[in-house]
């Protein structure tokens, strides 16, 4: 199947973009027509979305005949994956197609529009934006909301995601979790590998990969794209099923039992999500931007569907965020600007260390008590970045309940590093998939931290 789309996609490619129908006083052109991008996203595709894709797919066109005038072979239309490799199972990252790297000030970085497969700009931006399925915990999350109910305490889940790459990690934030006392984790394969490995283990997890699978039908092509968005359904669709939802990435590494802050909060707080410092838009109008890798989600009835349909609205706004065409977060960009375009106005930053709250003023919900409430966890206690000068040991570890820290600089730095984070070694601006360095990079600071538990 997949080499028979290979063959009609190179024969698109190699035709060029299809031409469109004239709207108002716009050009016409005569279309080469070709299944692959007449779909409903094309079809309504202006004269400037026009222009804009036949220019990226002729920049493609010139790089294939500059590679070929230089003997190089093509670059594959897909990026590579395996979990095998030479007869055992690859090391988390090993088995994916490697980025490109330059000589930094330091060291060795990451080329940030280097690329190892071709983009296929034409073929991405035709395809779906909308979301392959809803939250139903009834039909499609049926297994999901079982595996949830099982291990539900208090009538709350603490749930978090990835794939075998990131098997390590799961198994960490497992252990972590079930050290602060609590037995209530589950976690949401995204692929056969990592559940039968945590099956093995007897770690609490359901297979996602058939759900992960139906975004191919999406313009997220790449699988850290999928997957951040697949997360969020999954977690609204438990929020519909009557369930309490704390969902971090795996590195969110909890130290304290945190539930209880969650637990004690008032009941206008329908949801909660960890500071960040970008977008820069959101954080210019709301003190702070949100970061989607930390979100705690209440089920109650009056407010239940609502709840659900901000994690859709979410959802949708990152999948036509313009910068998905070769960001890595589409789900934090559609986060971001729904809250702040709901009329979210906390007046906070990303280091304010109380709970800051604020109302979602959204589908003309009205009085304040009819609409949903947002909080802003305090910095103290689940910190995203250092402050100028902070460090995590002897600073934050004080009071935190969560490790879950990162780190940047510009491109033109990279590397870059400072003390009890991971080093930045540069962006990648259309990462299919991590590769083994970043993975070796988070299990050394972990230990180095003594925050590593996934040994043996």
């Amino acid at each position: 199947m997949r080499a028979a789309l290979r063959a009609a996609l190179l024969v698109a490619l190699l035709l060029g973009a299809a031409a469109r129908r004239g709207k108002g006083g716009g050009r016409r052109r005569t279309r080469q027509i070709n299944h692959l991008y007449d779909t409903d996203e094309s079809q309504h595709w202006s004269d400037r979305k026009w222009e804009e894709v036949e220019k990226a797919t002729a920049a493609e066109a010139v790089e294939r005949e500059h590679r070929a005038k230089r003997g190089l072979p093509p670059l594959p239309l897909w990026p590579t994956h395996s979990t095998v490799c030479g007869g055992r199972a690859c090391r988390p990252g090993e088995g994916n197609i490697k980025h490109d790297t330059e000589s930094g000030p330091t060291g060795r970085r990451y080329k940030m529009w280097g690329q190892p497969y071709e983009h296929r700009e034409q073929y991405v931006q035709s395809r779906s934006r909308r979301a392959p399925h809803a939250p139903n915990p009834d039909t499609v999350y049926a297994g999901l909301a079982a595996a949830a109910r099982a291990v539900a305490r208090d009538n709350l889940v603490v749930m978090t995601s990835g794939d075998f790459d990131y098997r390590e990690l799961v198994v960490n934030w497992v252990l972590h979790v079930r050290k602060t006392g609590r037995t209530n984790a589950l976690v949401y394969a995204m692929d056969g590998e990592l559940h039968a490995e945590l099956t093995r283990r007897g770690m609490a997890s359901y297979d996602g990969s058939a759900l992960v699978g139906a975004w191919n039908s999406t313009c997220l092509q790449r699988h850290v794209q999928a997957v951040r968005m697949e997360r969020h359904i999954a977690a609204a669709a438990l929020v519909a099923a009557g369930l309490d939802v704390l969902y971090t990435d795996a590195t969110a590494v909890f130290v304290r039992d945190a539930v209880p802050y969650f637990m004690g909060q008032p009941a206008e707080v329908q949801v909660m999500l960890q500071r960040d410092d970008w977008p820069q838009d959101p954080v210019r109008s709301m003190g702070t931007s949100v970061n989607a890798g930390f979100i705690y989600l209440r089920s109650r009835e009056g407010s239940r569907s609502d709840v659900v349909r901000l994690v859709q609205d979410a959802v949708d706004r990152g999948l036509i965020e313009f910068y998905l065409r070769w960001n890595n977060i589409p789900d934090q960009y559609g986060w971001a600007y729904v809250l702040s375009g709901s009329g979210v106005r906390p007046a906070t930053s990303e280091y304010a260390n109380e709970t800051t709250t604020g109302t979602i003023k959204r589908w003309k919900c009205g009085q304040a008590d009819k609409c949903l409430g947002v909080g802003f966890l305090p910095y103290d206690r689940f910190p995203r970045h250092l402050q100028p000068g902070a460090r995590w040991v002897g600073g934050l570890d004080a009071k935190a309940d969560v490790y879950h820290l990162t780190y940047n600089c510009a491109q033109e730095q990279a590397p870059c590093s400072v003390p009890d984070v991971r080093p930045f070694r540069g962006n990648r601006q259309r990462l299919n998939r991590y590769d083994e360095t970043d993975f070796e990079d988070m299990r050394a600071t972990l230990k180095g931290l003594g925050l590593w538990l996934a040994d043996g």
